[in-house]
C-alpha cells in the first residue's frame, strides 16, 4: 500500500528523535472471532448494525474492556447474549463495564448494537446530475487504524482474530468481503452477504466492496482466483490488467515455500481509491486507475500492482507487523517479492531495472529525511509509510541476498515463513530465522541498514601499474559516520583487461586499498557492479573509459550509468556518436532510453533529425525519450514530426510527451493544441492534465479565468479537476483574493480539492481563516487541518517585522 507524499511532508520536518515513542500496546484480552452483520446504506452514508467480539481475558481480573470507536452511536451492548452492559462512549474509545472480574479460563461474547456515519475507514461513492457516470459504492480502507470508524474493535496490529461480515446492501448491489461466501438471500428490495474469513488476521484486514460489480472468474489450480470489476468492462479488459494473477501465485507459492492457503483471491476495484492497492486478506483493493486499454501499454502495467497486493497476502497477512515501526516486514519484503516477479516475468534486464528504480527512490528519500528503516519515534503511523521502508526494505533484501547466496537466501525466507506463519512479527524474527537458517550473524547487516540510518558515500579511485600488472583501488568512506555508521560492504569489482574478471571485496574501514591483477590497462572497472548498494558513489572516469562502459558493460544498469555520466560531458562527436549507436543498437530499451535521455541534456547542433530517425521500430518508452530530447530542438520538422504523433498517434504517453514537448519547439502550434488536449481523453487523464499546467503557466487574466472555470464543479472531469485545483492554488500568492475561493471549497466533494483548500489556506490565509479550520471536520484531511493551524498560528517574518520583534 502506498502512501501521499503530503502527509509525510507534514511531519518529517521534525527529527526523530523529538518525535513521541510508539511501543507496541498492551493488550488486556484476546480476540478470538469477530461477527459484524451490518445494512450498509450507501446513498445515506451509513451503516447500522452490531458486531460481536468472542474474547478472553489476558490478566486474572479483567472487569473492564476497551475498543477503539470513533464517530459511532452505540444503542446497547449484551454479555453472552444475556446481560445488559454499561458503557461509556469517549471520543476515540468505548469503554465497557463487564459487572464483574473475568480471568484466563473465560470466554466472553460481546455484542454492540451500533450506528455510524463514517468519515474514515469507510467511504462512499456517490453519482450526481454533475457527475453521472461515478460509479455507486462503499469501500473500507482500514490501514493503518481506522476501521473502528465503521465498526467498534480493536484496532492495532498486535492481535490476530477470525471474522465474518454479513452486510445487507440494495438488491442491485454487490457485496464482496473476505474468505467464504457462506450465502446471499434475498428479501424484498435488499440481499444479505454472508462471508466467513476462517484464518486468524489483524483487525486493519478486514475489509468489503459494495456496488455494481461483474465478476469475472480465473482459478489457480483449485483456488478461486476474481476479478471484480464494472459493467462496462469485458472478459479482456480485467484479464488485461489482472491475467497473470495465477502466474505470480504460482511462483509465490514456489519461493516462499508456503502455499497460498486462504480460501479463495479476489480483487475488486474501487473509484476514487486514495493508493494504488491494499492488501486485505484473500481481498485487495485495486485503484480503477489501474484499469488501461492498449493505447497505455508498455509505459502502464497493472502486474507491478498486482504483484506486490498479492505478495502481501504472505507478508503482510500471513505474517503481520506487530507494530507499524517495523511496518517495512510488511512493504519491504513485498516490494522486494515485487521485483523478484519482474525479474521472473521480464528477465534478468528487465528486473534490475525495475530493481534501479528502487535502489533511485531509496537515495531520494535518504536526501528528503534520512531516518532508520525500524522507526519507533513518529507523531503519525502513517509517518512510516515511505520509501525507506518500500524501496529500502526491497534493496535491503536483495543486499541480503547477495551477501549470503541466493540457496541460503531463499533457505532463510522459506524458514522465516514457515516459522512465523500466522503470527505477529518484529525484525528481531526476521534476523533470527535467517541466521538459523544460514548460520551466519547478521547483527552488522540488520545494524547497519535497518537500525542506523543513512547511507555510505564512497570515493573510489584506480590506479593502474604498468611495472606490476596490477590495479590500485582506493576506497574510502567519506559520510558522516557520528550521524550514520562506518558500512560494512561486501562489493563486486569487475575488471575488463581484455577479458573479464570479477572479485570480491569487503569494505569495513573509513579508507582501504584493494589489488587486483590485471594483464594491461584495463579498458574498464566497475565498482559495485549492476548498482547492488544504495550510495553516493565518485568514481571519476575519462570519456573514453565511459564510451566503452556503455557499449561493453555486462549489465544493464553499468551502462545505463556510463549514459548518464556521458551525458553530463560537453557534445563532443566520440560522446554523440557513442550515445547513438548505444540508442540505435543497444539490447535493452532502458539503456536505448538513458542514451536519449543524455543526448537531449547534450543538445547536440543538428541532431535532432537524427533523433526523429531512431524513433523507428522502437518501445515506446525509448519514443517518449526521443520526443523528450527533441524539446531541446526548434524548426518546422520538429514541430511537424511532434503534431503527426498528436493526430496520429496509438500510444497515449507518446501522445502526452509529444505534447508537452511542443510547448517548447513551438509556441504557437502548441497553444493551438491547447483546448484539443482539454477535450481528448487519455489513461488517467494525463494529457488533460497537461493542457490545464500548460494553462496554469500563462500569465494572464484570460487564462486564470479559465484556470478557475476548469477549477469548479463539473469545469472539467472528476480526474483532472483536481489539477486545476493546484494549479490554482499556485496562483494565490499574486493573487490573494483566491483564498476566499478556497474557502468556499472546504467542503467539496473532492477529497483532493480538500486537500488543496486546507494547504492554500495554511499557507496564504489570515488569522480569520483559524477558527474555520478548526470548526472543519474533516478526518481524512486532519493532518493537513492541523498543519495549516499551525502555520498560521507561527507568525512571519514580515508580521514580526510590523511587530517591532
Amino acid at each position: 500500500m502506498k502512501r501521499t507524499l503530503l502527509c509525510i511532508i507534514l511531519f518529517a520536518l521534525v527529527s526523530a528523535e523529538e518525535k513521541r515513542y510508539n511501543p507496541t500496546p498492551d493488550r488486556d484480552f484476546d480476540v478470538h472471532h469477530i461477527r459484524i452483520e451490518i445494512e450498509v446504506d450507501v446513498r445515506g452514508e451509513s451503516v447500522e448494525g452490531n458486531v460481536t467480539h468472542t474474547i478472553s481475558p489476558l490478566q486474572t481480573n479483567l472487569s473492564r474492556i476497551i475498543l477503539d470507536s470513533e464517530h459511532t452511536t452505540v444503542s446497547s451492548v449484551m454479555l453472552n447474549g444475556k446481560k445488559a452492559l454499561t458503557y461509556e462512549a469517549q471520543e476515540k474509545k468505548l469503554e465497557i463495564d463487564l459487572g464483574r472480574e473475568y480471568g484466563f479460563k473465560d470466554t466472553l461474547d460481546i455484542k454492540i448494537e451500533y450506528f455510524s456515519e463514517p468519515k474514515l475507514g469507510l467511504f462512499f461513492i456517490l453519482p450526481d446530475s454533475v457527475y453521472p457516470k461515478k460509479h455507486l459504492q462503499a469501500w473500507t480502507q482500514g490501514e493503518d487504524m481506522d476501521n473502528h470508524y465503521w465498526v467498534p474493535l480493536h484496532d492495532y496490529p498486535n492481535d490476530r482474530a477470525t471474522f465474518e461480515t454479513i452486510l445487507t446492501v440494495d438488491k442491485n448491489l454487490t457485496a464482496v468481503s473476505n474468505g467464504e461466501l457462506l450465502s446471499a438471500k434475498e428479501s424484498g428490495d435488499k440481499k444479505t452477504f454472508h462471508w466467513r474469513e476462517n484464518y486468524p488476521m489483524v483487525a486493519y484486514l478486514i475489509s468489503f466492496a459494495v456496488g455494481e460489480y461483474k465478476k469475472v472468474e480465473d482459478s489457480y489450480d483449485k483456488l478461486p482466483v476474481n476479478y471484480w470489476v464494472y459493467p462496462e468492462h469485458n472478459r479482456e479488459d480485467a484479464l488485461r490488467s489482472f491475467g497473470k494473477t495465477p502466474e505470480m501465485l504460482e511462483l509465490f507459492n514456489d519461493i516462499t515455500g508456503f502455499l497460498y492457503p486462504y480460501e479463495k483471491y479476489d480483487q475488486v476495484l474501487l473509484e476514487d481509491f486514495m493508493y494504488g492497492g491494499m492488501e486485505n486478506i484473500t481481498l485487495s483493493h485495486q485503484t480503477d486507475r489501474t484499469m488501461h486499454t492498449e493505447s497505455a501499454r508498455p509505459d502502464h502495467s497493472s502486474d507491478g500492482l498486482v504483484a506486490h497486493e498479492l505478495a502481501h497476502q504472505w507478508y503482510g497477512d500471513l505474517l503481520t507487523t506487530r507494530n507499524w515501526a517495523n511496518a517495512w516486514l510488511n512493504e519491504g519484503l513485498t516490494s522486494f517479492m515485487t521485483l523478484v516477479w519482474t525479474a521472473h516475468d521480464k528477465g534478468f534486464d528487465g528486473g534490475e531495472y525495475a530493481r534501479l528504480q528502487s535502489l533511485k527512490s531509496v537515495i531520494r528519500a535518504n536526501n528528503y529525511y534520512s531516518r532508520p528503516v525500524v522507526l519507533y519515534h513518529y507523531e503519525k503511523s502513517w509517518e512510516v509509510f515511505d520509501a525507506n521502508i518500500y524501496a529500502k526494505g526491497a534493496i535491503v533484501m536483495f543486499m541480503l541476498k547477495a551477501h549470503l547466496g541466493d540457496e541460503a537466501f531463499w533457505r532463510g525466507l522459506k524458514h522465516y515463513t514457515q516459522k512465523h506463519a500466522y503470527e505477529n512479527v518484529e525484525t528481531q524474527d526476521l534476523k533470527k530465522a535467517f541466521e538459523e537458517a544460514t548460520g551466519q550473524n547478521l547483527y552488522w547487516f540488520f545494524d547497519q541498514w535497518i537500525y542506523t540510518k543513512g547511507l555510505p558515500k564512497l570515493e573510489v579511485k584506480t590506479k593502474y601499474s604498468r611495472r606490476n600488472s596490477t590495479i590500485a583501488m582506493t576506497v574510502t568512506q567519506t559520510q558522516n559516520i557520528e550521524e550514520t555508521s562506518l558500512f560494512r560492504l561486501p562489493v563486486t569489482v569487475l575488471i575488463d583487461d581484455g577479458s573479464i574478471t570479477r572479485h570480491t571485496i569487503f569494505i569495513e574501514e573509513s579508507k582501504q586499498t584493494f589489488t587486483f591483477p590485471s594483464s594491461g590497462k584495463p579498458n574498464m572497472v566497475l565498482f559495485d557492479e549492476g548498482n547492488l548498494i544504495p550510495k553516493y558513489l565518485t568514481h571519476k572516469k575519462s570519456m573514453h573509459e565511459l564510451v566503452y562502459q556503455l557499449k561493453h558493460a555486462p549489465h544493464v544498469n553499468d551502462r545505463i550509468w556510463a549514459a548518464d555520466e556521458l551525458g553530463k560531458l560537453s557534445a563532443r562527436k566520440a560522446v554523440i556518436e557513442a550515445l547513438f549507436e548505444s540508442l540505435n543498437s543497444d539490447s535493452f530499451f532502458g539503456v536505448r532510453a538513458a542514451s536519449a535521455n543524455a543526448i537531449g541534456n547534450l543538445k547536440p547542433k543538428k541532431a535532432d533529425a537524427q533523433l526523429m530517425e531512431a524513433v523507428g521500430g522502437q518501445d515506446n518508452r525509448v519514443k517518449r525519450a526521443i520526443v523528450r530530447a527533441l524539446k531541446k530542438y526548434t524548426g518546422d520538422d520538429v514541430r511537424d514530426f511532434l503534431t503527426d504523433i498528436l493526430d496520429n498517434g496509438e500510444k497515449d504517453y507518446l501522445v502526452n510527451d509529444a505534447f508537452n514537448s511542443l510547448a517548447k519547439v513551438d509556441t504557437a502550434a502548441f497553444h493551438a493544441k491547447i483546448n484539443w488536449a482539454l477535450n481528448t481523453d487519455s489513461h488517467n487523464d494525463m494529457l488533460r492534465r497537461s493542457a490545464i499546467r500548460a494553462i496554469s503557466k500563462k500569465e494572464t487574466n484570460s487564462s486564470l479565468s479559465k484556470l478557475k472555470d476548469l477549477a469548479e464543479y463539473g469545469g472539467t472531469t472528476w480526474a483532472a479537476r483536481s489539477s486545476a485545483v493546484w494549479a490554482l492554488s499556485g496562483k494565490v500568492k499574486d493573487h490573494p483574493e483566491l483564498v476566499e475561493w478556497f474557502v468556499d471549497h472546504l467542503e467539496d466533494p473532492n477529497r483532493s480539492v480538500r486537500s488543496a483548500s486546507i494547504r492554500t489556506i495554511g499557507h496564504h490565509g489570515k488569522k480569520k481563516h483559524i477558527e474555520l479550520l478548526e470548526n472543519l471536520y474533516d478526518p481524512i484531511n486532519a493532518d493537513g487541518i492541523e498543519g495549516a493551524i499551525d502555520r498560521l498560528n507561527k507568525p512571519t517574518k514580515s508580521r514580526n517585522k510590523k511587530r517591532g520583534h
